[in-house]
């Protein structure tokens, strides 16, 4: 009865599966190919006792040996497949000469065509005939054919014809051109948009030879325009055999209106909720209309914003703000209307100049008493952001130096110069772990704080500048004992993220700040907080959920703080 039992169980446990490769190597001298055509060969799958399983694995090998040699050029290569005494699969491989690279030619049906695909291909610097090397050519004869006036260009069959005797092969290229084309005038199709907004947008001149690379970056042009959804650019037909052709531009239009929410809420800074609506593509132009709202403990606003993209330039943009403000702090109580404009110009891929001017009218009630402070201000920003995702970043650095200089007029008087240096960095330490910091530095010169509205003072603590303390009271202090704000600031940020496979993550952080008094950032008086967080990611941001608690804590602070809010910290 035991017998039988330990029959059973061994005819019902599942096969022992080997670790080894598909199949050992035999033969080949050079250890870098024989490493490469392991990795090509992959791992045995067969049961050890399954003599059929092996053999077709065996096969398996052979012909993926086979044909990889060939691609690397050893035409002439010989695989003995067998299984050898072990009952193990194995492939003894002679791989002979690699064959050399002779004669390259291209077939257009064009001289000048053949010219140009043929100038595009260059010999492998080893002059080895691999089927990697004879892609890439092919490509590129393709690209250079694509972007010289034969956009439609396509790759035909090949042919490559091999000597065994001397070891040499020739390769012919062929390729169906299609037309020689220029550029005609771009044709919009779709209504909606300015015919003459699209057409300053196109990539190319009228009259110079199609680039097909030209015809994808004016559809990706188009495409990055927030009141297109998706964008066809394609040519149009040949009219009397003239070798000009239009170019037809068919727009799908993007939702015309865009509404968004915001909600925040926090122990120091209470409770707030936000909105906005945008209406795109305002006069036919990409124009986008946003007013937007905030409802908050501190702060109550209604603003509008104008933009209007590609102005004057490919590279600009121009955004028209005005809007009303109350805030009411501990700091200060003040009302203001203002208005301004700003131009955004791209110098490169990731930097931006924004240049701009504001107008301020305030009625600031603070430790001073009630007064009316007006002030007008350039401001100026150079920026650099290098992160992969804006609301979540995982990777990258983002930098500003801000310049503001200013002048007050009302109950107070003075000139005054206002510059910032802001920097953040997110650093990847493994697939789920991210390291992350910020600094950020600030001065005013010229002007005694009281002299200057009191949202232009600069301020730390609370959720955007140090977790754990009272909003804006690490700051110095005015004779009623409440914030007054200072002409200086330092903010240092880190944080440790950390993201699972599924939708929750986790953060321990650390913020230092304080406000002060002099002109210059102080580093004797800051102040730090410590905290966790958890984490909820959406598709398009994280909500986050806080605990801050300060490490000195004094007197009459709480000692523990919550925050929730929509993205990361910073």
């Amino acid at each position: 009865m035991l017998r039988l039992a330990l029959t059973i169980l061994v005819a019902l446990a599942p096969p022992v599966f080997s670790e080894e490769p598909l199949a050992r190597l035999q033969g080949i001298g050079d250890a870098a190919l024989e490493e490469r055509i392991y990795e090509i060969l992959g791992t045995s799958k067969a049961p050890l006792s399954n003599e059929i399983a092996i053999r077709r694995e065996l096969r398996t090998a052979q012909d993926r040996a086979s044909r990889f040699l060939r691609a690397q050029g050893y035409y002439a290569a010989e695989i003995l497949a067998e299984v050898d005494e072990t009952g193990l699969p194995l492939l003894r491989i002679s791989t002979g000469a690699q064959f050399a690279l002779d004669d390259v030619s291209v077939e257009t049906g064009s001289g000048a065509a053949n010219a140009i695909a043929r100038n595009a291909i260059e010999r492998p610097a080893d002059n080895a005939l691999t089927a990697e090397w004879v892609l890439g050519a092919e490509a590129a004869a393709q690209a250079a054919l694509e972007n010289e006036g034969w956009p439609e260009a396509e790759a035909l069959p090949r042919d490559v014809v091999v000597d065994h005797a001397q070891q040499v092969g020739d390769v012919r290229f062929h390729f169906r051109t299609g037309p020689f084309t220029r550029y005609g005038n771009v044709q919009l199709q779709t209504r909606g948009w300015r015919p003459a907004f699209v057409q300053r947008l196109a990539t190319f001149e009228p009259g110079a030879p199609a680039r097909l690379s030209g015809l994808n970056a004016f559809e990706s042009r188009l495409e990055g325009l927030t009141s297109v959804r998706s964008a066809l650019v394609s040519l149009g037909p040949s009219e009397n055999g003239d070798d000009i052709r239009e170019v037809n531009v068919a727009l799908t239009p993007a939702p015309r209106h865009a509404v968004e929410a915001t909600i925040s809420l926090s122990t120091t800074e209470g409770a707030g909720i936000g909105a906005s609506w945008t209406r795109r593509n305002l006069f036919g132009g990409d124009e986008s209309l946003s007013l937007s709202g905030e409802l908050a403990t501190l702060v109550q606003s209604l603003q509008a914003d104008l933009s209007v993209p590609y102005w004057r330039r490919i590279d600009q943009r121009l955004v028209l703000t005005t809007g009303l403000k109350s805030e009411d702090t501990d700091a200060f109580q003040q009302n203001e209307f203002t208005a301004g404009v700003t131009l955004f110009r791209e110098l490169t891929e990731h930097l931006d100049l924004r240049l701009g001017a504001l107008a301020d009218i305030s009625r600031v009630t603070d430790a001073s008493g009630e007064r009316d402070i007006n002030s007008l201000r350039l401001t100026s920003a150079l920026a650099f952001d290098q992160r992969d995702n804006p609301l979540d970043p995982q990777s990258g650095v983002q930098a500003a130096l801000i310049v503001n200089p200013g002048y007050s007029f009302g109950d107070a008087e003075a000139a005054y110069f206002q510059t910032e240096i802001r920097t953040s960095t997110y650093y990847p330490l493994s697939r789920h772990l991210t390291a992350a910091a910020r600094i950020r530095l600030g001065s005013i010169i010229g002007a005694a704080a009281t002299d200057i509205a009191a949202d232009q003072r600069f301020y730390a603590g609370g959720g955007g500048s140090a977790r754990g303390f009272e909003y804006q009271t690490l700051s110095p202090l005015g004779p009623d004992g409440a914030p007054a704000g200072g002409l200086s600031v330092t903010e240092l940020n880190a944080e440790l993220r950390w993201r699972g496979e599924g939708r929750w993550g986790a953060v321990a952080f650390v913020d230092t700040a304080f406000a002060g008094a002099n002109q210059t950032p102080e580093f004797d008086n800051l102040r730090t907080g410590i905290g966790l967080g958890l984490r909820y990611y959406f598709d398009f941001a994280p909500v986050r959920f806080d605990l801050a608690t300060p490490l000195d804590r004094r007197s009459g602070e709480d000692p523990v703080h919550v925050y929730i809010s929509i993205g990361q910290a910073f």
